[in-house]
C-alpha cells in the first residue's frame, strides 16, 4: 500500500494518504488540514537507508554496556552525551571503537608491493 503526498492550493500544507490498492491512485484528495477539495497529487522524494553491517552485535553490546557504564569517561557520556536510549549511546561508542581498531589494524599491516 503506496502512501501519497497531495499538496494543498489554499493552506499550502501536505496530506499524507495510505492507499490501499496502488492501481487505482486518485489525482486528487481532501486536504486533512483545511478540508479543501483544491488538491493535486506530489511526486515524493525517495527515501532510503542503507543497510551498514555493525562492528558489533547487540549481544556483545548488552554484555559489555555495564561495564562500560561504570568507566569514568564513558558514564560521563552516559549522563550527558546525546538525548537517546542507553543502548543507542552504547551502539555509537562501539562504532567510534571499532573504527579506531580499524585504523590501528590498517597502519600495522605493511602496504602492498
Amino acid at each position: 500500500m503506496p502512501l501519497i503526498e497531495y499538496g494543498c492550493f489554499d493552506c499550502r500544507k501536505i496530506s499524507e494518504v495510505l492507499v490501499k490498492d496502488r492501481y487505482s491512485i486518485p489525482t486528487k484528495n481532501t486536504c486533512e488540514h483545511c478540508s479543501s477539495e483544491d488538491t493535486t497529487r506530489l511526486i515524493s522524494r525517495v527515501h532510503f537507508k542503507t543497510y551498514k553491517r555493525p562492528k558489533y552485535d547487540d549481544e556483545f553490546l548488552g554484555k559489555a554496556m555495564p561495564a562500560m557504564m561504570k568507566k569514568k569517561e564513558a558514564a560521563q557520556y552516559f549522563a550527558e552525551g546525546p538525548r537517546s536510549s542507553d543502548e543507542a549511546k552504547m551502539f555509537d561508542m562501539g562504532e567510534q571503537i571499532g573504527e579506531k581498531m580499524d585504523q590501528v589494524i590498517e597502519r600495522s599491516i605493511p602496504p602492498k608491493r
